[in-house]
């Protein structure tokens, strides 16, 4: 074994794969986010911001909602396990062997249950870019309508 090879050791290995996976999760945001929104690789990260703050706002509106219910402990406990019977009634009797099947089906089920909030959530911010892009295409038609006035008063004081 060389002493090169022998420095390139399981840490330095961790850190180029989790640069590559990262490089690649990148690639595939820019990728879906001009495919959905059509904004380039410029406009990405804002995007992106105004992506990830909408769903904390919708996360924060649906904690809200949640902890503003009460439910006793008996309630939640009675309400777990029928959960988990009828999660298991639908799969069948297998299902009883699977390790963590009843946590898959729970996440399943509030996925489900957050699914709607999601799509409004997409919705308002497919019109919000809208917006914004009028916006932006308003803004650049009066700064060149400026230049224009500029240039002219330009050449008339030289005529």
């Amino acid at each position: 074994m060389t002493e090169s090879s022998a420095a390139f050791g399981t840490s330095k290995l961790f850190l180029a794969d989790s640069r590559l996976a990262l490089a690649v999760l990148n690639h595939l945001r820019y990728q879906g986010l001009n495919r959905v929104f059509g904004v380039s690789r410029g406009q990405a990260n804002v995007l992106t911001v105004i992506v990830v703050l909408s769903a904390a706002d919708g996360a924060y509106e649906a904690a809200r909602r949640i902890t503003g219910m009460r439910v006793s402990g008996v309630d939640a406990a009675i309400g777990g396990f029928a959960l988990r019977e009828a999660g298991l009634r639908v799969a069948g009797p297998a299902a009883r062997e699977i390790p963590g099947f009843q946590t898959l089906v729970a996440l399943g089920i509030v996925g489900g249950l957050a699914g709607p909030t999601l799509r409004r959530t997409a919705h308002r911010m497919r019109a919000g870019t809208q917006r914004l892009r009028a916006a932006e295409a308003r803004i650049r038609r009066d700064r060149i309508a400026r230049y224009v006035a500029a240039q002219d008063r330009g050449r008339a004081s030289k005529a």
